[in-house]
């Protein structure tokens, strides 16, 4: 019994070694396009970011929502110095909440549909100021325009 829980162990711990991350795989695909090409690419400052279409509405109503806010914030903070500390107190919990809910604007802008991956950063080597990205379908499977 005991051999085969160590066995269970050894090639869940293998698996978990061997398996590739969304980053990795990015790195694969632009590698296997680059591999025919005289460019060397250097990947150490890249980076993966999810890619959102935004509808432009919902961008410009939360942005909107999200300045009165700030007036707001500005407001009471100006207020709460000629106030006790009681009343200090409690406009500072109505602060928090409005800058909680401005936050929450803030997500709201950028989370509405998940198109893709962007791979960034990547470098050519020997080229110091160039910087290229590419962008990858949901699932990290092709390179997309």
């Amino acid at each position: 019994m005991k051999k085969i829980i160590y066995l269970l162990m050894m090639t869940l711990l293998i698996y978990s070694c061997s398996k590739k991350t969304d980053k990795d795989r990015a790195i694969e695909l632009v590698e296997s396009k680059y591999e025919s090409s005289d460019q060397k690419l250097n990947f150490d400052e890249a980076s993966l970011d999810s890619l959102y279409n935004i509808h432009p509405q919902a961008y410009a109503d939360s942005i909107k929502k999200g300045n009165e806010l700030d007036d707001t914030l500005a407001v009471l903070e100006s207020q709460i110095e000629h106030l006790s500390q009681k009343e200090s107190d409690s406009v500072g919990l109505i602060s928090a909440a409005l800058t909680k809910r401005r936050y929450q604007l803030l997500e709201l802008a950028k989370t509405k549909q998940f198109v893709g991956w962007k791979l960034s950063g990547v470098r050519i080597k020997d080229v110091k100021r160039e910087v290229i990205s590419f962008n990858f379908d949901k699932a990290i499977t092709e390179i997309v325009d």
